[in-house]
């Protein structure tokens, strides 16, 4: 593949959302439930957002105009009773796009939160044809809706995220899958628009969605679970490789990355936490791309076993029975 064609070139009209500016937790404009697909509250006339719970972040975006922003360790979210209360003072809007998405936010246009939804629906069919599942989620999730929390600007994130949400704040974006398991969790997207687009756009929204897809879809059991054993590589290439050919998007980040040939495929089946941005989004996006593209039957496998919290297993697959075996075609693929 040329980088040229680096991710799939396949048309979208990328989700534009268009807030207006305001100050947190005062009056805000509702949006009317009939102006948009799916049903809009404000604050105060909603239900409770539930509870937040025990909430590990599966993985932070990078930090928009940089390669990133160091993943974070697993907290523990805000108890449910004052998150809801804060909650609904400070993301008044709430829309509910369909029986297993919510858009929580400071402020969206009717529109704004139409669009954000339409992207967010149409990536499921897309992640699917990547991952070629059944359907069905991992034995034991019970993650049957997401909740995306949406602040106006990356200065209400950082000055509103932590407090509410128990997230650091030094990054893109934060999916907090909590314990899948657990009667009454809430799987929540935490982020904001981004001030740098001409038009309005969620930062790292698609990104971040496959989070939650891959979790619910893959990975068998909570965050810990899914990185007891080094799976890095997969669980933030795949974001970053399903949000860039969704959309359409050239991974210009990715293809320079893979002109200096830095990183064998067997090294990146090492990846944790402690390595640097450029291997964890730039490099695991191209091992994904790799393997997607190229050996099928092997992501067939090895998901098989993530899916069924096989995870010695399938780091036993990766480094024995794939091992070094493609590194000399990976890397020649990287300069194709």
């Amino acid at each position: 593949m040329s980088k040229s064609d680096i991710p799939f070139r396949r048309t979208l009209v990328q989700a534009a959302v268009s807030l207006l500016a305001m100050c947190a937790a005062t009056a805000v404009l509702a949006v009317p439930a009939s102006a948009a697909t799916g049903t809009t509250t404000v604050a105060g006339t909603s239900g409770p957002a539930g509870p937040a719970g025990a909430q590990a972040p599966r993985g932070s975006a990078p930090h928009p105009g940089a390669p990133g922003a160091a993943l974070l360790p697993a907290r523990a979210g805000v108890a449910g009773p004052v998150a809801t209360q804060a909650a609904d003072a400070t993301l008044p809007v709430n829309h509910t796009c369909s029986t297993t998405l919510r858009i929580r936010a400071q402020r969206m246009t009717a529109q704004d939160l139409k669009n954000t939804c339409d992207s967010l629906a149409g990536q499921d069919t897309y992640f699917h044809n990547v991952v070629k599942d059944s359907g069905q989620p991992v034995r034991d999730d019970r993650n049957t809706s997401l909740e995306v929390v949406v602040f106006d600007s990356r200065a209400e994130y950082v000055r509103l995220a932590g407090s509410l949400y128990g997230v650091s704040t030094n990054n893109g974006g934060v999916y907090l899958e909590g314990n899948p398991a657990a009667a009454g969790n809430q799987a929540r997207f935490v982020a904001y628009r981004d001030e740098t687009a001409q038009t309005f756009a969620v930062v790292n929204l698609n990104h971040e969605y496959t989070h939650y897809l891959d979790g619910r879809y893959d990975m068998y059991g909570d965050w810990n679970a899914n990185v007891s054993t080094p799976t890095l590589w997969w669980i933030e290439g795949l974001a970053e490789y399903v949000s860039y050919g969704y959309r359409g998007v050239f991974n210009s980040w990715a293809a320079g990355e893979a002109s200096r040939q830095t990183y064998a495929l067997s090294t990146l089946f090492d990846t944790t936490q402690q390595n640097d941005q450029n291997r964890i989004y730039a490099w695991g996006y191209l091992a994904v791309y790799y393997l997607v593209e190229n050996h099928p039957a092997d992501v067939a496998k090895i998901l098989g076993l993530y899916r069924a919290g096989s995870w010695q297993t399938a780091r036993s697959y990766v480094k024995q029975t794939i091992g070094t075996r493609y590194d000399a075609d990976f890397r020649r693929w990287l300069l194709t």
